[in-house]
Parts: C-alpha cells; structure tokens; sequence
C-alpha cells in the first residue's frame, strides 16, 4: 500500500485538530446563519439518516449559500454534534491498482462502488462505508464504526468488506485523502437532508490541492420530490445539479495520467466558479 497519511509538519498543520476557518461575506458569516436554525441531533434523525436514498448534487460558488440561506430556516433544522454546526471531515477512499471504481464512473457503468474511511474531526469517531449506485441510480450506505488505520484495516473490518463489497480487502489502496467542512440540513418531515461540504482538500501521498471556495450541495431523499425548499432556492438562483464526485474530482486532479475524460466538463465548471485553472500542474 502506499503511504498516503505521511506528511511533513506544514502540510498537516491545522488539520488533525479539525481547524477550518468560517467563510465570511462582510455582512453576514455561514455561522451567524446556521445559528438562526432549530437544532437537531444524531439520535433524533431516525428515517432522515436515508441509507437508502436518491442524491442530487449541485456546486457553486459558496457565499453563495448566504442568499438564500436565511429563508430556509423554518424548512428546516440543523444537525448539531457535540456544540457544532460546522464540522471537519476527512475522507481516505480506496481503489484497486487498476483504479477499478473510478474506471467505473470514467466509462459510465450503471452500477458504481466507493470504499472509505471517514473521520468526524471534532469527535474522533471512524467508520468504514461502503456506497453503492444501482442503475435505478439509487443509493445504498453500509458502515461499521472502525479504526483510523488506512495501512491496516482489521479483521472485523475484513469480513464487513467482503459482506458488503465487490471484491476482498487485499486487492484495495488507500489512493486519496480529502479533507472538508460540512453542515447538514434536515428537513421538517424527516425525509430530505442537505449536506453542504466546503473548504475541500485533497491529498495523494505527494500533492495537495485546494478547491477552497468551491460549496457542494447533496439533496438526499427517500424518493425524488422537485418541491424541495432547497432545490427551489437552488433554482431560483439559477443554480442547476451538476455529477459532482469528491472522489473523481480528486483522482482526475492528482493522477493527471488517468483518463478522466468524463469530468473534464465538471472541472471546467469548478474552474470558472473559482475563477482560475485548477489543472494539475504535476510532471507526467
């Protein structure tokens, strides 16, 4: 396996402690707003956990979200956890050697894999998850509370894998780290949630890139339902879905070598909405 969580002090700086700073307008900040919210709570969520759900996803510019924000607050609650409103993740996925669950997005398959690891920077808990897209596009989330050990993945870990994956644990790699802040929103009636990740961080062991500035917005529902206030608002601002993947963005942004062919329109989005070039500089 490669060494993916090996880095110098600089690069880690901050991160481990789940230090992100709070996106602020000059009027109004991300926080302020969240605080207009109901609470909610992890034992509270029941049906609005949606293990098996629909995902609509979007990307814009993320003060963008302060727009609109402010009207949804009697929609919906805010998921609190431990005091917060904003909480760091961090995310290492796995692939195979030949990049087989990319390679799946790449070529369009109907039916899509993603292992990881996922780390709740402020509460330390870890969880193995498997996800897996059917060609109905529906969305079915297996997990088990774990250790944060991307090198080494224990037993009971194993036998999770080779329940609920494609393939055994051995033909698997660590290949990116991502690093972000999400809110999450939960609708009333318990059967929608919006999940709104910013401040993404990517590493492979080597490099590191930085889609700061870049907001994604992921409408999750039991079953597909268009009068959703968020996607309303979303609309309105003439913002409309787009097929983000963190994971695909990622691999298309640190292994330059790979075919990425399909999310070269994405990355052209991210992009302008960043006002730069976020192409991969790395020598090939």
């Amino acid at each position: 396996m490669n060494n993916l969580l090996v880095r110098d002090q600089e690069t880690n700086q901050g991160l481990d402690a789940g230090v992100f700073p709070v996106f602020f307008d000059g009027k109004r900040s991300f926080q302020s707003t969240l605080n207009q919210f109901a609470p909610i709570h992890l034992e509270e969520l029941g049906k609005a956990a949606l293990m098996d759900r629909l995902e609509t996803k979007y990307i814009f510019y993320k003060d963008q979200i302060l727009n609109f924000l402010p009207e949804l607050e009697n929609d919906y609650q805010v998921l609190e956890i431990e005091g917060q409103r904003i909480c760091g993740y961090r995310t290492v996925y796995y692939d195979t050697a030949e990049f087989l669950f990319f390679q799946q997005h790449q070529n369009g398959s109907g039916t899509r894999w993603k292992i990881r690891q996922r780390t709740y920077l402020d509460s330390q808990a870890n969880f193995l998850e498997v996800k897996f897209k059917d060609n109905r596009k529906r969305t079915w989330k297996s997990r088990i509370q774990a250790e944060f050990s991307p090198e080494d993945i224990l037993d009971h870990e194993r036998a999770f894998l080779s329940e609920n994956g494609p393939i055994c644990q051995d033909e698997l790699d660590p290949k990116l780290e991502v690093w972000y802040t999400r809110t999450t929103l939960v609708k009333n009636d318990g059967q929608e949630r919006v999940t709104l990740d910013s401040q993404l961080r990517y590493y492979d062991g080597k490099d590191g890139r930085d889609l700061n500035g870049l907001m994604i917005a992921e409408i999750k529902q039991a079953s597909y339902d268009s009068s959703s206030p968020f996607m309303a608002h979303l609309k309105t601002s003439g913002i409309r879905p787009s097929p983000f993947s963190k994971y695909c963005i990622g691999i298309s942004l640190l292994y330059p070598e790979i075919k990425h062919n399909r999310f070269k329109p994405i990355l052209h989005q991210v992009s302008n909405l960043l006002g730069g070039d976020i192409r991969n500089e790395r020598t090939q």
